[in-house]
């Protein structure tokens, strides 16, 4: 899919064809992103253990009437990775307002996915970065929110390094079969684990747990309520990882903010149900009176 012709895909199906055609350079190496579409912008924040890949039916459906950024966090998808790689929940907020100088962009409508979410805000608290409105999807803000497996893991990281890649390839294959409410169609699956296979895949993905600190979310939850940015929560009805009793959870912290429910979504709810999570999207523009075409 080319950022040319982004649009000329919607309609057609589901695709697996994902490709990031640029590159920022950053301190922690190079981060490859895209924009499709043109109008008023939004920016797009994969999670983790995903990557952009979760965005592609989403972009399809959103492309025709914005420009949609989309990129890799270092140490994800297609960006660089590496061994002593900053990849730390301080770190990775200020990627994100290094790309919106970089792209030039004044408050655009930013959709947070899984644990990006404390990484916008603590790019908005603490960077100053100009969020003009902000959704939050399956989001992981207020503790606890790390699964089992996960904490399990960082908890004993020198263990897991030392597994034997194709066992390590399966649990990891394992956890992320509990994102969807459905079965994921194994070109997808495919999708999903392609950055984590072989031995530079498996360093990567533990690079990445390791990096899962609740602590960095903690001092968000009393500047919630002070938030200046109009707030959308978007969920999963099947959110079997973050469950929907967070939403309400984190609803109450923003002082009653309110919650879209995907409908037949689990965690990867822009996975599982893309159209209904970009046109929950659009809906909130309009609301806010954002959706003029610039």
């Amino acid at each position: 899919m080319s950022s040319d012709l982004s649009t000329s895909h919607a309609g057609n199906g589901p695709t697996t064809d994902w490709q990031l055609s640029r590159t920022h350079t950053s301190p922690q190496g190079d981060i490859r992103w895209d924009a499709f579409g043109s109008g008023p912008p939004i920016v797009l924040l994969h999670g983790t253990p995903n990557w952009s890949f979760i965005w592609r039916n989403v972009v399809e459906h959103l492309a025709p009437q914005r420009r949609v950024y989309v990129f890799d966090w270092p140490g994800f998808g297609r960006s660089d990775r590496f061994a002593g790689q900053n990849i730390s929940w301080d770190e990775q907020p200020r990627r994100l307002t290094e790309l919106f100088a970089h792209w030039g962009l004044a408050a655009p409508t930013v959709v947070a996915f899984d644990f990006a979410p404390i990484f916008a805000l603590r790019s908005h608290f603490f960077e100053g970065l100009d969020i003009g409105a902000l959704v939050l999807a399956d989001a992981a803000v207020v503790p606890p929110f790390v699964t089992d497996f996960s904490r399990v893991a960082r908890d004993n990281m020198a263990t897991m390094r030392q597994l034997p890649t194709n066992i390590a390839e399966g649990m990891i294959a394992a956890h992320l079969a509990g994102t969807t409410h459905r079965p994921m169609a194994p070109e997808v699956f495919d999708g999903y684990m392609a950055p984590w296979r072989g031995a530079d895949g498996v360093a990567a993905y533990w690079r990445a747990v390791a990096a899962y600190d609740e602590n960095l979310a903690a001092p968000l939850i009393p500047r919630l309520s002070r938030l200046g940015v109009p707030v959308r929560l978007l969920w999963g009805d099947h959110d079997a990882w973050i469950p929907p009793a967070k939403a309400h959870e984190l609803a109450a912290a923003l002082a009653g903010a309110q919650i879209r429910f995907v409908p037949d979504a689990g965690h990867f709810a822009p996975e599982d149900n893309p159209r209904s999570f970009a046109d929950e999207i659009l809906a909130f523009e309009a609301e806010l009176g954002r959706d003029q075409r610039e």
